[in-house]
């Protein structure tokens, strides 16, 4: 780890190149203005900042991908770990991504974070995971911005209730203190899955019964409710103070399928980009603008019909990846204010 005075004054760096992400809405905190930076000769200018929904594109870190998302229109990109992105890096890496996103006109709006298993029912995996992702919450910092998502943990064949305790537990002891630090949030995306077991409304509650501080909040992704059989318009207003991201991606569900196979069977549903699933967009979306969420709609481009089999690891993407996501923009841009393009 660098010492302390190297990485909590970077801040005063990334003011003054106009990178730092704005606040993902963290309640009763305000959001950080970004002004529109005065860009040298042959750099790309920052777009000034909006108090509306930032649209951007989940993706794993290269210029290619980042030089993307700005000339498709976006405004961000959430970005998820690998060898050149991670909370190892040194601060000339770190320079060189800011460098990179700032010349391609594209803020780096949060980070991906979902290796570590908070509440490992193992204690000396629990700890490692936790010291990790102390680092990923110190790497945000780093990068100037100010929300980690990640997953909420899981331990197989304990009660909800226990899972959310321990989880909570954990937050206010080890995560609180280094996010009030560093003035950022966290959350966990609601994706049904082993580690991840807060993904329902009650055992969103149970965590949040036990977590006063709104630095934990949701990485809000309606198309896991909607497969769920869950209405994600009416969970979004139950906690709409605590959704500090939102992953914009829909869930096709076919039902002449579904009522041959059931709801245990396969093939019933599929993700998609927005606007080719269930998700009611314009009732969603109307809950962030009342809310007055002014984080990242992080684009999360899963749907297959849309992409090019084998293409994750190539430096930039295949053609038809863009289509999807210049379609899933094209969709979401006529509901919000902001940049258009």
């Amino acid at each position: 780890m660098e010492n302390e005075n190297s990485l909590w004054n970077r801040r005063d760096f990334l003011k003054a190149g106009g990178t730092s992400a704005a606040a993902l809405g963290v309640a009763g905190a305000a959001a950080v203005p970004l002004q529109a930076a005065q860009a040298p000769a042959g750099q790309v200018a920052m777009p000034p900042d909006t108090p509306y929904p930032k649209l951007s594109i989940i993706t794993p870190y290269s210029p290619q991908k980042l030089a993307f998302a700005a000339q498709a229109g976006y405004e961000g990109v959430v970005v998820t770990p690998s060898e050149d992105f991670n909370p190892n890096l040194s601060d000339s890496a770190i320079d060189q991504i800011l460098a990179t996103a700032r010349n391609a006109g594209i803020r780096i709006v949060s980070i991906e974070y979902f290796g570590p298993n908070h509440i490992d029912p193992d204690a000396g995996k629990r700890a490692s995971a936790q010291a990790d992702f102390v680092r990923a919450l110190e790497f945000c910092h780093r990068l100037g911005c100010k929300f980690v998502g990640t997953f909420s943990g899981g331990q197989p064949g304990v009660s909800m209730q226990d899972q959310a305790a321990a989880f909570a537990d954990i937050f206010n002891e080890k995560y609180l203190p280094v996010c009030e630090k560093l003035d950022i949030g966290m959350g966990w995306e609601n994706y049904p899955t082993g580690v991840n077991f807060a993904t329902t409304p009650a055992a969103m509650q149970a965590v949040f019964e036990r977590v006063p501080s709104k630095r934990l909040g949701l990485e809000f992704d309606p198309s896991h409710f909607e497969r769920l059989f869950i209405d994600p318009v009416s969970v979004a207003w139950q906690f709409k103070d605590r959704i500090l991201a939102v992953h914009a991606k829909d869930t096709e569900i076919t039902k002449p399928v579904l009522q041959q196979v059931g709801i245990a069977g396969q093939g019933w549903w599929r993700y998609r980009i927005p606007g080719q699933g269930m998700v009611k967009w314009t009732e969603f979306l109307t809950v962030l603008l009342q809310i007055g969420f002014n984080g990242g709609i992080a684009v999360e481009h899963e749907d297959g019909f849309w992409d090019a089999q084998n293409s994750g690891n190539l430096p930039d993407f295949p053609q038809q990846r863009k289509d999807g996501f210049i379609l899933a923009k094209r969709f979401l841009e006529q509901y919000l204010p902001g940049r258009q393009t």
